[in-house]
């Protein structure tokens, strides 16, 4: 077995190889501000399943993928898609570096992060009764996160420890953290329209979640103090660290997959929001019974509040805990350590660390990994006939050093829509710092859509991307409104949409 260099502070970027292995949705701003794509709005609040052109909707297929960070990126000649995920350009392959790169590190002292998600939405639907409404949905996700790096980490992943700048010089690292999750989900969401007098609507939304925990992780990295004396020696002067994971390795051998069992932990979670409407007009319906027949009454604007992804994960199955508490050593030959799989290099640490007992450091069977809770405000202005002004501000809650981070967003969504086809243009700044455009066309029940455009097209740097898509299909509101009882195609009844 060929020899891998461990670079850094090979604790920290072993775990890393596995928790944040497979660099992976954000917002999917194109689908979720939309009039007509009815269940997916309750991925950013709940309270919003009412207030929809359509009184029933099916979403078929759905996914994001979406990859952010500020520690390597791509020239622009180099910045394409294919290139980018081309074997001979990544950095690590089957646990080992690639020296053919053609990625670049940012060189500056600012602390760093990286954020890879994937959500693949399965069969869902949403069912609105009058005042109420009613949601399902499934989706696979994933989120593999780290928040505040020190910015030493990519400098010598990519120069190695033969950097001679770093030669000497004492890190002292304190409070950062790696976290991946990744699980299914399988929701139930319930809006009211709690006061609907004159043009004033306020509604409440809750989402329940079931969650099936399949690979879960986290290193809490405390305090890193470190000095790297020359390419070959490195002395950990303290490492004080908690280190859990439930992956779908085999433990035993470098990089084989082993997805027995599939499900390794069990969780809850949910969603809740509100949401206050101005409508255009008052709108009293005493017509027919049916579902369809509750006509659609149109908005001037909304205002929406939500937090969403509280709760959290108990891995039980192939689950290991380990802590380093305050732990030293001047370790000679660092550069030679033989990575033969995850038990190997825990044992290696151990001994390391621990005056040669290799099962000092384990702790435990079981982990818990919290989802990414977040806060979210919304609001949405109706500026004429089928234009809209949409715009969301969304911050991470973090409860503890093991929940996975969702970047903070602020985003302006303008978009023209009909019932055969919308387009919007997402103007964002993601995690309060990096500006994007984005781009989202849906052709009646198709949408497509990215909220980094610019990466897409290799008109900047690649640091990240994100695309989405969504197929669904739904029925208006007032569609079954009959003859005798209004004009069918009037748009205070809903027809028209």
């Amino acid at each position: 077995m060929k020899k891998w260099r461990i670079y850094v502070t090979g604790l920290l970027l072993t775990l890393v190889l596995f928790i944040a292995n497979g660099a992976k949705g954000q917002e999917m701003l194109g689908v979720v501000f939309s009039n007509y794509t009815g269940v997916s709005t309750a991925a950013i609040n709940p309270a919003l399943l009412t207030g929809t052109r359509v009184f029933m909707d099916v979403n078929i297929i759905g996914g994001n993928a979406t990859f952010a960070n500020d520690m390597i990126y791509f020239s622009p000649d180099n910045n394409t898609i294919r290139k980018a995920i081309n074997q001979d350009s990544t950095i690590f392959t089957g646990g080992r570096f690639n020296w053919g790169r053609t990625f670049n590190y940012y060189n500056n002292t600012n602390d760093k992060y990286f954020a890879a998600t994937l959500k693949i939405i399965g069969p869902s639907m949403m069912l609105q009764a009058g005042r109420h409404a009613f949601g399902f949905a499934t989706s696979f996700r994933s989120f593999q996160t780290g928040k505040n790096i020190p910015y030493g980490i990519p400098i010598t992943s990519y120069e190695g420890l033969s950097y001679p700048e770093f030669h000497g010089v004492e890190f002292d690292d304190i409070d950062f953290d790696f976290v991946s999750l990744t699980w299914s989900e399988i929701g139930f969401s319930y809006a009211y329209d709690f006061y609907d007098l004159y043009s004033n609507r306020f509604t409440f939304g809750i989402t329940l979640k079931g969650l099936l925990g399949h690979e879960g992780g986290y290193i809490n990295m405390r305090n890193s103090s470190y000095v790297i004396e020359n390419e070959q020696d490195v002395n950990f002067k303290n490492i004080d660290a908690d280190i859990g994971f439930a992956l779908p390795y085999s433990y035993d051998t470098t990089y084989t997959t082993d997805f027995d069992p599939p499900v390794k932990g069990y969780g809850a979670g949910f969603d809740f929001g509100l949401v206050f409407t101005k409508l255009k007009s008052t709108v009293v319906w005493e017509g027919e019974e049916k579902l369809c027949a509750r006509p659609y009454n149109d908005y001037d604007f909304k205002i929406g509040i939500s937090i969403l992804d509280v709760g959290a994960i108990t891995f039980t199955k192939d689950t290991e805990l380990h802590k380093f508490d305050n732990v030293s050593k001047n370790w000679i030959d660092f550069d030679t350590i033989q990575f033969k799989g995850i038990h190997y290099a825990m044992q290696v640490y151990s001994k390391g660390f621990y005056n040669g007992d290799p099962d000092a450091s384990y702790e435990g069977d079981q982990i818990r990994v919290w989802l990414p809770a977040t806060l979210s405000l919304q609001f949405e202005y109706h500026l004429k006939q089928r234009i809209y002004l949409s715009a969301l501000w969304m911050h991470p809650l973090r409860f503890n050093s093991r929940t996975v981070w969702r970047p903070a967003q602020l985003a302006f969504i303008p978009r023209y829509e009909n019932r055969y086809f919308g387009v919007s243009v997402p103007v964002s700044l993601f995690d309060y710092k990096d500006p994007r455009i984005g781009l989202a066309v849906r052709v009646y029940s198709l949408t497509i859509g990215t909220d980094r455009l610019g990466s897409l097209l290799g008109v900047s740097n690649f640091n990240g991307m994100d695309i989405y898509f969504s197929f669904r299909f739904n029925i208006g509101k007032g569609s079954c409104i009959s003859y005798k009882k209004g004009a069918c195609s009037n748009s205070d009844f809903g027809n028209d949409w």
